[in-house]
């Protein structure tokens, strides 16, 4: 095992990447601090639980609390997860138009069919809402996690 390293941005102060000279040295062109092997834990440790790793004025190790994430970033969070719950709810409404057409059963009640959809286009709806990404998806229908 030889020596650690952990090279930085000279501007931002943030590191960009670990070096062990054992198996390859830091570029020349790099700026670099050495590292213990316990700071070399350290830093990967709090990297792992989210932090982000960087130099401090001094030339300190630090680890940072990331940046609080940005308005479109929170609301592009919550579209995702809006649109993973109308994706989960997708092959119930197929199956039901599946069973109407084919003349058969249906599995699912007209109620229980109009719940369905009033909950899929409340989703919908959600990024019209005023508190958008502020809010929290409605629950999903009993008898859907039921199925």
């Amino acid at each position: 095992m030889g020596q650690k390293y952990a090279s930085y941005d000279a501007v931002t102060r943030a590191i960009t990447g670990y070096y062990d000279d054992a198996i390859c040295s830091p570029p020349k062109d790099v700026q670099f601090v050495k590292l213990t092997a316990a700071q070399y834990r350290e830093m990967l440790d709090g990297q792992g639980a989210g932090k982000q790793p960087g130099i401090d004025a001094d030339g300190n190790l630090v680890l940072l609390d990331p940046p609080a994430p940005t308005g479109d970033a929170l609301a592009e969070l919550k579209r995702a997860e809006r649109n993973a719950a109308i994706t989960a709810t997708d092959w119930i409404v197929a199956r039901h138009q599946d069973e109407l057409a084919l003349g058969g059963a249906a599995t699912l009640t007209a109620d229980q069919y109009a719940t369905l959809l009033a909950y899929r286009k409340t989703l919908r709806d959600l990024p019209d809402l005023a508190e958008w990404p502020g809010v929290d998806l409605p629950a999903v229908p009993e008898f859907v996690t039921a199925l």
